[in-house]
């Protein structure tokens, strides 16, 4: 008797029909499977699985002296519509993302003590496990490392004085024509430190006719080479004539520097004269701003000691003569815009029988005289010859404090240095006394600005290009955006402008008082000073919030 196997037996019998009932069955349960799989998730296009993920990193400052806070943020940061589910941040540099800030929206901060330059990673990833990191860079430097005490110099603590002790002679000279700005010999007590035999002059445009108080200009080493106040050359005192408030100017500055941008270091201080050839007692001119002065201390500071000797050229405006427009006007610097007699573009410090243009004219060719087949190959030449993104941080101050007597309306009141370490120009902020709409323009002014500018430039390549580039309105909003939350809003402004008031007051009323309150030239009263303070900060608020909402919106 023979066994038999009956699944052998099953397969002997139709072998090809049974492979075929499995195979069928193997199908069906595969489409089984693909259906449910379809009923949990939507059908998608097959490009739109693949997930086009981007992250952003932008700090506010970048750089600057230690302790520094700077202020983060992964604007922008997203793809592909699936949702960010982290946002992590390696704020100290070391490789490890320690900090989740996916519950703040990707904004973080961190206190910098040590100096270096430090590069920090976000790293973003969405509902699919997808991720993708971004980088920006933080450079701190010690104190020490400034050949100016700044801290000491610009103390913000209190208000100091300084006395200018001249002859009548002298005085009249000087006050007979302002605008020649006729430099005179005089002796000068610099918070309590005296100098001897220094030059003293008037400065400014617009602002030097209020010669009740007269801006002025103190030249430490007009007549001795040497001479120095804690290694500054010249110091510069601002009237802030035309501002009651007093603050524009000083703020603006200050948040120049939060922001990363090239801006100096100013304080307040008391400005008294002297006539030391009578028997009266000093004259109180009253409360200036102590601005520092964009030289060779200013630019070691900022780019290295060994980058201090590039060009230097200061940008000048008036109305029909022209312009620092950055148009392209050819290779001969004798056919750009002279306004008032003298090149757009004045180079300082420098012998001008030597001075050589073409690094100011390759710029302009670059801005202006070559075609470019696209915005990022515009953007591309520009970032071998500027520095962009200071440039974009400056942009984002003047936008939100509506300041219109700078580059994008007027072609004034700016600097351009040629780094010769980066071989790039670096632009610098000046002539900060219009912020906060003095020159003009209302809390819901557009956040890129105007097709036409409000003032009399009308033609302006720097700015209309780069606002072309995509990739610079990102940066740009970025900034605008860090500004606005942690810098340029009415509890942060309101605090600090209300601190400045408090301590200003006491010192306007100063022997005689400052001119621009009391006597018979003065054109406001404390009053109105207040009016102007608490202005100030209402026109902050609304600018604030008109801002924050536009970011809401989604703008590019």
């Amino acid at each position: 008797m023979s066994s038999s196997n009956p699944w052998q037996e099953f397969l002997q019998k139709d072998l090809i029909g049974k492979l075929e009932v499995v195979l069928i069955t193997l199908f069906c349960l595969s489409a089984a499977l693909w259906g449910i799989a379809q009923a949990r998730s939507p059908l998608l296009p097959e490009e739109s699985l693949q997930v086009d993920l981007e992250a952003y990193a932008y700090a506010m400052p970048n750089r600057g002296w230690a302790p520094l806070k700077v202020f983060f943020s992964a604007y922008g940061t997203g793809g592909g519509g699936s949702e960010i589910s982290r946002l992590e941040w390696d704020l100290d540099g070391n490789g490890s993302f320690e900090t989740d800030a996916t519950e703040n929206g990707g904004y973080a901060s961190y206190v910098y003590t040590k100096p270096r330059t430090y590069i920090i990673s976000v790293r973003a990833t969405d509902a699919r496990g997808q991720t993708a990191i971004a980088h920006t860079s933080v450079t701190v430097k010690h104190p020490a490392s400034s050949s100016v005490d700044y801290w000491t110099v610009f103390d913000n603590q209190r208000i100091r004085k300084i006395e200018i002790q001249m002859t009548q002679s002298n005085w009249d000279k000087m006050m007979a024509d302002p605008m020649a700005k006729r430099l005179v010999p005089a002796d000068v007590l610099i918070f309590g430190e005296e100098f001897q035999e220094v030059g003293i002059s008037p400065k400014g445009n617009s602002t030097i006719g209020f010669t009740a108080k007269i801006p002025l200009k103190i030249d430490l080493n007009a007549y001795h080479s040497e001479q120095e106040y804690k290694n500054l050359k010249m110091l510069l005192l601002h009237n802030n004539f035309g501002d009651i408030s007093l603050l524009r100017e000083k703020m603006a500055y200050d948040m120049m520097r939060f922001a990363g941008a090239n801006g100096g270091f100013t304080s307040f201080v008391e400005v008294w004269v002297d006539i030391v050839d009578e028997s009266a007692p000093a004259d109180f001119l009253g409360v200036y701003t102590l601005v520092e002065r964009p030289d060779t201390k200013y630019l070691a500071n900022r780019f290295g000691p060994a980058n201090d000797r590039g060009n230097l050229y200061k940008a000048d405006a008036w109305f029909e003569e022209g312009a620092a427009d950055l148009a392209y006007y050819g290779e001969d610097i004798e056919n750009y815009p002279k306004p008032r007699g003298e090149l757009a573009y004045a180079l300082m410090y420098k012998d001008p029988s030597k001075a050589d243009y073409q690094d100011i004219i390759d710029l302009c060719y670059v801005i202006d005289g070559a075609e470019y087949d696209s915005p990022e190959e515009f953007a591309t030449a520009l970032e071998e010859v500027f520095n962009v993104d200071s440039y974009l941080r400056y942009l984002a101050v003047i936008f939100l404090t509506l300041n219109f007597d700078q580059y994008p309306d007027t072609g004034n009141n700016y600097y351009l240095y040629h780094n010769p370490g980066s071989d790039r120009f670096e632009w610098i902020a000046w002539d900060m006394g219009n912020s906060w709409g003095h020159f003009g323009g209302d809390y819901n002014y557009p956040l890129f600005g105007t097709e036409t500018s409000l003032g009399p430039l009308q033609y302006r390549p720097l700015f209309t290009k780069v606002f072309e580039v995509p990739r610079y309105r990102q940066t740009y909003l970025a900034y605008v955006d860090l500004l606005v939350r942690n810098y340029f809003n009415a509890r942060n402004i309101g605090g600090i402008a209300r601190r400045w008031a408090r301590m200003l007051r006491p010192h306007l009323q100063a022997g005689q008082g400052d001119k621009m309150f009391f006597g018979e030239d003065a054109v406001a009263s404390l009053e109105e000073f207040d009016q102007a303070v608490n202005e100030l900060i209402q026109l902050t608020s609304r600018r604030a919030d008109y801002v924050s909402g536009v970011l809401d919106s989604g703008i590019k």
